[in-house]
């Protein structure tokens, strides 16, 4: 295919190809974008401007300022630095078994969150929450129909069911509580936070099994090699520095 010259500034030309590259170097949401007729036009006008401003630092001798100088030389060295860094880091890889073999070598490190599921009253009164908890005890009226007729929780309309939730999302009181019991056991006393008075029963509870493979695969594929990166890089850098010659001032 013909590279197209699209513009001529100063004697430099701006191609297709340029305007291609230019344009695949950019984020893919704003990719789109420029792709369009109208949004090549606007990057070939910006390019043309790049080369402009260009020619003329140029002109004003920016070419011998000691500043830039200094300035296009570290640039240069970062450039160097990160296409180096690409290369060697690029060819450490990691496979899908060596993963699994230390997925299934250290489950404790994939756990899921602790939740439960609990149901709770709401009052105002602790009397009331002691005289609740010794009526549910007693059987003398359900958990779910004395959370309906005294809760002041909006949850009141489920039977006091709060739902499923992990630890840091309630009240540390309410979180202790709710969290040390087993399934089906009620608070024996009140539990007092801020809101009031709560009367707690946990319904269910599901503890820190580890996740499935398939689930924490790409998380611990990323950590093993960012994990082989750094020893590679560690030794990088004992070996190079038996190679050049480093000198530090005291």
């Amino acid at each position: 295919m013909e590279n197209k010259v699209l513009a001529t500034v100063n004697g430099i030309e701006i191609t297709d190809a340029i305007l291609d590259s230019t344009i695949a170097s950019l984020a893919p949401e704003r990719r789109g974008y420029f792709e369009s007729e109208y949004g090549r036009k606007q990057l070939l006008d910006q390019l043309v401007s790049v080369e402009l401003i260009t020619a003329f630092g140029t002109e004003l001798g920016l070419d011998s300022d000691p500043v830039y100088q200094s300035q296009v030389e570290q640039a240069l060295k970062d450039i160097k630095y990160s296409f180096t860094m690409n290369k060697i880091l690029g060819t450490i890889t990691i496979e899908e078994e060596e993963a699994l073999k230390v997925y299934n070598e250290h489950p404790e490190r994939y756990q899921g969150q602790e939740s439960i599921k609990a149901s709770h009253i709401l009052v105002d009164d602790e009397n009331l929450a002691k005289d609740l908890i010794a009526k549910i005890s007693a059987d003398e009226v359900s958990f779910e129909d004395a959370a309906r007729e005294h809760s002041s929780c909006p949850s009141k309309e489920q039977g006091g069911d709060l739902g499923e939730f992990g630890r840091g999302m309630m009240v540390k009181e309410f979180e202790d509580a709710a969290f040390s019991m087993e399934v089906g056991e009620m608070t024996k006393t009140p539990v007092s936070t801020q809101f009031g008075y709560h009367v707690i029963k946990t319904t269910d509870k599901k503890g820190q099994e580890p996740r499935p493979f398939a689930e924490v695969k790409d998380e611990v594929m990323n950590k093993m090699l960012q994990d082989k990166q750094m020893e590679y890089y560690s030794k990088l850098m004992t070996e190079l520095q038996e190679k050049f010659p480093v000198t530090y001032n005291k």
